[in-house]
């Protein structure tokens, strides 16, 4: 039996915590479940994740974490590089996915399989993270 049962979060160390948190609001429907108080770079952090978790504690469903970067300079990620490479979401309704995308002016790659079936397409978000949406088929 193993010894974790899913994945709490993931966390984004991002230029400008406020302006991740809007846009991934905007491209994927996501809700502040928690703001912590400003860093010394004078950012919050945030807990985004799904709006049927809000209030219901941070144990329940996935989250994505949002904190201020340290001092150093980022380079331009490519995919394939070691470490980190994107994050992906399932989505039960691949093509109303796709039209909120395009209604919401979210900038996204081509619609490409996904690796054990279905159709995945990425999405980068304003500091260049790559997030997919998948459909499982």
């Amino acid at each position: 039996m193993p010894i974790v049962t899913r994945l709490d979060h993931i966390a984004i160390a991002a230029e400008n915590t406020a302006v991740m948190v809007a846009w991934y609001q905007k491209a994927f429907g996501l809700a502040v479940l928690l703001e912590g108080p400003p860093k010394p770079s004078g950012q919050k952090g945030y807990f985004l994740g799904l709006p049927h978790a809000a209030g219901e504690g941070l144990s329940n469903g996935m989250m994505i974490e949002f904190i201020p970067k340290n001092d150093f300079s980022r380079h331009n990620r490519q995919t394939y590089e070691p470490g980190f490479d994107h994050i992906a979401f399932s989505a039960p309704d691949f093509e109303a996915a796709l039209a909120h995308l395009k209604a919401n002016n979210i900038k996204h790659g081509d619609i490409a399989p996904a690796f054990g079936g279905g159709r995945v397409i990425s999405i980068p978000d304003p500091e260049g993270n790559i997030v997919q949406i998948v459909e499982r088929k």
